[in-house]
């Protein structure tokens, strides 16, 4: 660690909350240092970060492949995978509609748009409505490129949904297999170390990256703006805090824990997700903690967070759904019980889709808004403060992850040995 003799998730705490300091007197609107004095040092501000986030994002794809593989060859049959499979893609699924609910009602209630005159927003229109319609794929089109016809491309392109595909053809063909898989299986184990180990390397620099990442995130958000549309900043927030409530009642419910304890113990990884603005990113020591300090079963750690990392993302569908009401109310387009009822399911849908890198949500958002006839054009005003409700919404992303790991390894059940497939 950066600081060997201090609990980790407190060196992460005080290195946010330096950075929050640090990113507020530099910010070029507070007035003590000028945007064009600041410019050069922005890199360098940024460096750790960088450097913290490629060590994490060089291994995650080979990860997440052998992690999902591994997890499902150390299935007993095709059976189990079926039976965790499913219980956990309902789980998925599940929670993503509470979320977009929540969503949906609480902006509803506070009407946040009401604040925001349609004239701002289209004061603010630039080049960046064309690049996210630029973007935009139609939904059998995002189905067909779930397999990978070229690895090289969807390597390097990091789609994550065509890796976990893959992950899991790989796995298969080891439960199916045992034999002649063996020595890919040995490579594969050999591999899924190698990673865990570039974690705990990467981990050392964590606080410095926190510390960079923060200052640079703050610098870059403007003040008035922030403060112009603190409503709508108020509604997601409080719409990601009613989720976590809502996580801690299903731990209750299914495990008979003490949510509480659950969150103490996961305290790192949110911390983390909200510097870093990257589920994905963060995947490698999510991994590593639910292994090590949850205590859960591998078999469900290896199948859950690489699945959860690329499909569940309850704080970035709650935000969606939000992002979309607001803007029907800031331009007065009425939207009946039928379309908030779409709204529900094209947000669940569109949310797994979502890749777990920072600023994509606003990508989907585009496509939402256009099915709804919302002038895209008022996404620009939420280009301000995304990064902020970024960083906020993949910490719910990950600690959901983590919350259905937690449940599944408790209501899960493998197979008996002797049963067949």
């Amino acid at each position: 660690m950066f600081f060997p003799k201090i609990a980790f998730w407190i060196q992460i705490l005080v290195s946010l909350l330096l950075g929050l300091l640090f990113g507020i007197l530099l910010n070029p609107e507070t007035g003590f240092v000028s945007s064009n004095t600041l410019k050069p040092f922005l890199p360098w501000m940024k460096l750790p970060g960088d450097i913290f986030l490629n060590l994490l994002q060089m291994i995650m794809i080979p990860l997440v492949i052998v992690s999902i593989a591994l997890g499902v060859s150390s299935l007993r049959n095709l059976k189990d995978l079926w039976s965790l499979g499913s219980k956990t893609l309902i789980y998925f699924i599940f929670t993503t509609v509470i979320a977009v609910s929540i969503g949906i009602s609480l902006t509803l209630v506070i009407k946040p748009g009401k604040y925001i005159q349609s004239q701002t927003i289209e004061s603010k229109m630039n080049v960046q409505e064309t690049k996210l319609n630029e973007n935009q794929e139609s939904i059998p089109e995002i189905i067909a490129t779930i397999i990978p016809k070229n690895l090289v491309n969807v390597w390097s392109k990091q789609q994550m949904l065509s890796i976990v595909f893959f992950g899991m053809f790989l796995g298969i063909f080891f439960l199916t297999s045992k034999e002649s898989g063996t020595g890919l299986k040995a490579f594969c184990h050999s591999l899924e170390s190698f990673c865990l180990w570039v974690v705990a390397t990467a981990m050392k620099l964590a606080p410095l990256a926190v510390l960079g990442l923060m200052s640079f995130a703050i610098v870059q958000i403007g003040f008035s703006l922030f403060l112009g549309l603190l409503s709508y900043i108020g509604t997601v927030l409080f719409g990601l805090f009613c989720i976590l409530v809502f996580y801690g009642l299903l731990i209750l419910v299914f495990t008979r824990k003490n949510p509480f304890r659950f969150l103490n113990q996961v305290r790192e990884i949110p911390l983390l997700g909200f510097s870093t603005s990257s589920s994905s990113s963060v995947l490698p020591y999510s991994l590593k903690l639910a292994k090590e300090k949850l205590k859960l079963k591998e078999t469900v750690a290896d199948f859950v967070l690489p699945l959860g990392a690329t499909v569940n993302m309850d704080g970035t569908a709650l935000y969606q759904a939000v992002a979309t009401v607001f803007l029907s109310q800031v331009y007065q387009v009425d939207l009946s019980p039928l379309d908030l009822f779409l709204l529900v399911g094209t947000v669940t849908a569109a949310s797994i889709g979502t890749a777990a890198t920072p600023g994509v949500g606003l990508v989907i958002l585009a496509s939402i808004l256009h099915t709804f006839h919302i002038p895209i054009e008022g996404i620009t005003i939420l280009f301000g403060v995304d990064r902020f409700l970024d960083m906020c919404r993949t910490s719910v992303n990950l600690t959901g992850d983590l919350s259905c790991a937690f449940i599944m390894d408790h209501i899960w059940k493998e197979t008996n040995p002797n049963e067949n497939i």
